[in-house]
């Protein structure tokens, strides 16, 4: 090989090698295009209010306008997830209203119990008939469309502290017809919810900024976890079930998180058609005092070590509570 054939040669390699590099690079941090997402939403007609509006039926009625045109403005379908109940006279009353406006926005309606009671403190029967009071509001504006209620959320994703217990409940839902809906994308948007209300009841709007945008990279964070989370479990990246919930946080900022799941490839379906996902028929045998994503209950099934998903920062902690 002549002298000149050796430097054209190592150029080649040293080409090749930056090409393979930088493909790497590539594989590592761009989004895998046909990621798919089903957004859920808890606790219609409203949660994390702020304080100043929590008895206020107009304030809710806003609340939900605002939540139904981002769900519009950005073609996301949607499931929500009704708790009729509330401690507040004039929020109970508007649920009928707003339960309407979700239907006639196209939005499925499911059953998220009548006061959001903890299945780990609560007995059988308590539960069972909080279900059932759950479907009074919501059954008859359903019925109206002549449509029924399909889905149920276990509140706080709690699903029983012991088999019994789980087994029980499993077996009243069956019996109803309702169909579980599990979530995938767990997250803690509700802890930033409430740091996010009381900035707004303080008249602080630089800090409620800091809170939204602090959210979203949180959320960013969380897509990441469980995406590769879901590869570990499952082998491959599912149609994913996110949890979020019926909230001002969500109303104000919901473009900028459909911008960021949007930036890691995903598109959205319904929660129909990420049930579709053969991984939704994996076995989930845990029965425990936590409310787990059902990527780790499937994990737990294979006795894999659990890992905890990312928390919210301390100081978001520290302004939800109030301090």
């Amino acid at each position: 090989m002549s002298y000149l054939s050796g430097i054209f040669c190592c150029i080649l390699l040293i080409a090749l090698a930056a090409v393979l590099v930088s493909a790497q690079a590539v594989s590592e941090t761009a989004p895998v295009a046909w990621r798919q997402v089903a957004v859920t939403i808890d606790d219609v007609p409203g949660e994390a209010m702020r304080e100043s509006q929590r008895c206020d039926a107009a304030a809710y009625r806003g609340q939900n306008v605002k939540m139904l045109d981002a769900l519009r403005r950005n073609k996301v379908p949607a499931t929500g997830l009704v708790v009729e109940g509330g401690r507040c006279v004039p929020r109970r009353s508007v649920v009928p209203e707003i339960l309407k406006m979700w239907l006639d926005a196209g939005v499925e309606l499911g059953n998220h119990t009548y006061s959001h009671p903890d299945l780990n403190t609560t007995t059988v029967a308590a539960y069972e008939a909080d279900i059932i009071r759950g479907e009074t509001a919501l059954g008859k504006a359903l019925a109206e469309g002549s449509k029924k209620i399909r889905y149920f959320r276990y509140p706080m994703l709690h699903t029983g502290r012991d088999a019994v217990t789980k087994e029980a409940i499993q077996a009243f839902l069956a019996k109803r017809g309702y169909t579980n809906a599990p979530v995938t994308i767990d997250d803690q948007d509700f802890v930033f919810a409430e740091a996010y209300a009381k900035a707004l009841d303080r008249g602080d709007q630089a800090t409620a900024a800091s809170i939204a945008k602090s959210y979203i990279e949180y959320m960013d964070t969380v897509f990441d976890f469980f995406e590769r989370w879901s590869v570990e479990v499952t082998g491959r990246e599912i149609r994913q079930v996110l949890l979020l919930h019926d909230s001002p946080l969500n109303a104000d900022h919901f473009d900028e998180l459909v911008a960021m799941m949007k930036k890691r490839g995903y598109s959205f379906v319904t929660l129909d058609e990420a049930l579709a996902d053969p991984a939704y028929q994996l076995p989930d045998n845990y029965a425990g005092p936590t409310g787990l994503s059902w990527l780790h209950r499937w994990a737990l099934a294979k006795n894999m070590t659990l890992k905890q998903e990312p928390r919210e920062p301390a100081n978001i902690m520290r302004l939800a509570r109030g301090n």
